[in-house]
């Protein structure tokens, strides 16, 4: 009976020990490092296909307030259903808001991606389907050289503090992968507008990002009612973030023409 307890014991501590590992590699940072696009890759890549942003199916408006992590996990449940009802909030105000800004960003994506000098395909479906009909010789992803997969992991409006008001930004992962052996041909993640300092990287499995400061004050809400009460207005500082990073993720794939030269004495 004593063998029974101590197998059922170490069996225990063995599945524990295996939440805890998955739960530490689901932390671990998947993006470590900015990858930059070489010469060679500009050479090789004319097609890029653009297929479905990832994305939440709502505008985020989240508050932190370090309180709740100090109560504990019934505090924390409190404040994800005070974040719901905001969202929900703030999506009633302005239902449309969240698809024109991403009509917004792809098209100034594609936009700016052809006045570098790529061919870019708008492809209706997800990533993971674009390789999968690249397998499949579906004529829809045809020519196409690589993916530029895009995961905004966060976009709203965010305070740091019950002290820090409310301003608009942007968190995504932009990868550009190849079609054919699916390696990464660039890769960076993007703070676009939030202050960097209020940010969680680990929480997007990010341990970097390039910070695009856009701040403007006029979309800076002192508090949730203030925000709420002027939403049409606030729309403007969404519709501006979501513009701008679309420049920042077709910017980093310019095309360089000539080689930097590094002057020495």
């Amino acid at each position: 009976m004593h063998s029974i307890h101590k197998r059922t014991w170490l069996s225990g501590i063995t599945r524990v020990a295996a939440a805890m590992l998955l739960m530490l590699l689901g932390a671990c940072a998947t993006h470590t490092s900015h990858v930059s696009m070489d010469r060679d890759t500009q050479k090789t890549v004319q097609v890029i296909g653009l297929p479905q942003f990832s994305v939440s199916q709502q505008i985020d408006i989240r508050q932190e307030n370090p309180v709740y992590a100090i109560i504990g996990i019934s505090a924390k449940m409190v404040q994800q259903v005070a974040r719901q009802a905001k969202r929900i909030q703030y999506r009633d105000e302005n239902p449309e808001l969240l698809q024109e800004c991403l009509t917004q960003m792809r098209e100034g994506m594609k936009q700016r991606l052809r006045k570098q000098g790529y061919i870019v395909k708008d492809l209706d479906m997800t990533y993971w389907q674009a390789l999968s009909g690249h397998r499949k010789q579906d004529p829809r992803v045809e020519g196409v050289d690589a993916l530029l997969k895009l995961d905004i992991k966060q976009f709203g409006y965010f305070s740091g503090s019950p002290f820090k008001p409310y301003r608009p930004g942007m968190v995504m992962v932009a990868d550009l992968v190849s079609m054919g052996d699916r390696k990464t041909l660039a890769s960076n993640v993007y703070n676009v507008g939030f202050d960097r300092e209020d940010i969680s990287l680990l929480s997007f499995r990010a341990s970097y990002a390039t910070s695009v400061y856009v701040a403007d004050e006029r979309y800076f809400y002192k508090n949730f009612d203030t925000l709420l009460s002027k939403a049409k207005q606030s729309a403007g500082g969404l519709e501006f973030i979501a513009r701008v990073a679309a420049e920042s993720v077709a910017g980093d794939l310019k095309r360089r023409q000539t080689h930097y030269m590094v002057a020495k004495q």
